[in-house]
């Protein structure tokens, strides 16, 4: 029991370091100086990750359902907490403020956010726990009491975020229309059989390649299609085929080629990613960003070596 404790602690640590601190959108300088910033969001995104993976394990460790699941948080997290589906002022949108906005709601940044978390903030952490900690890959990580602790601590930080640091008040026919894609996702995910959308596996060449084009393929989309002449439609639908078919993989590899597939899709933003912040500005992220890539990839190279030899 304490082994499955430090277990889902080190889950509900990784969601936040991966999806905030590795993204540029909370910089570790930031971490530093506002030390109440990173337990917040650990309390958020921890309890999130958590909480998924629960409902994942209950359900059945199926990828498509995973992908469900993270697209529910993404949708919870940006369009009923943070609000910045609506928000035209939000700071990160750029471009996405007016590119793709539709009826009050940024829906290219819309999309984007929500494939970004449930890639980031959900499937990436639960892959590499899984793959680092395999004999509870198959098992939940919390009891009872935990389960109440996730729950509580998702729900406060979420409304402080609703109510204090984000104010911004939502359209509220948008915002219900939301709350019932939430649900008919929630639904999805419980129904969902198939293990795969796409039924063939990947075309010759390693996970970690594919893993890694499709970083960069999310990347390019929603940042230079919408400086083109493309309809806002393109990037979104292009988006979700990749995603698609990203979640279509795992079904057709085994452990080891799943930490490969992950570790490629993160190389992208821990490395070349990272390290152009850090020339624009942010302090620490390149080191940080390589440090935890040389650490994932390690942990890779001692899989290969414990691999029996035919």
């Amino acid at each position: 029991m304490e082994r499955k404790t430090k277990v889902a602690l080190i889950l509900s640590l990784i969601s936040p370091f991966f999806a905030e601190v590795l993204s540029g959108s909370t910089p570790p300088l930031e971490v530093l100086t506002e030390p109440l910033s990173f337990p917040f969001l650990w309390a958020y995104y921890g309890a999130g990750v958590l909480l998924v993976r629960e409902v994942w394990v209950r359900w059945g460790r199926n990828y498509i359902r995973l992908m469900l699941l993270g697209f529910i948080y993404g949708i919870v997290e940006e369009g009923l907490v943070i609000k910045s589906w609506f928000n035209p002022d939000w700071p990160d949108l750029d471009i996405l403020g007016v590119y793709g906005r539709v009826w009050g709601v940024n829906t290219v940044w819309a999309v984007w956010l929500t494939i970004f978390h449930s890639l980031m903030s959900i499937a990436m952490p639960i892959m590499v726990v899984d793959a680092l900690y395999p004999e509870f890959s198959g098992e939940r990580l919390l009891g009872r009491r935990g389960l109440i602790i996730a729950s509580a601590s998702f729900m406060v930080s979420g409304a402080v975020f609703f109510t204090f640091l984000v104010p911004y008040r939502p359209p509220g026919v948008q915002y219900c229309l939301t709350i019932v894609l939430t649900a008919l996702l929630l639904f999805l995910a419980r129904r969902v059989r198939r293990e795969a959308i796409f039924k063939r596996g990947l075309p010759r060449g390693h996970p970690f390649v594919y893993g890694f084009l499709v970083s960069f393929t999310l990347f390019f989309t929603f940042t230079a299609f919408p400086h083109s002449s493309a309809p806002p439609i393109v990037p979104a639908i292009l988006g979700l085929l990749v995603a698609l078919h990203f979640y279509s993989i795992p079904a057709h590899l085994d452990e080891r080629g799943r930490y490969a597939l992950a570790l490629g899709f993160l190389a992208f933003w821990f490395v070349p990613y990272d390290i152009i912040l850090e020339l624009n500005g942010m302090m620490g992220e390149a080191f940080l960003g390589v440090a935890t890539f040389a650490l994932l990839a390690w942990n890779l190279r001692k899989m290969n070596a414990s691999e029996p030899k035919v």
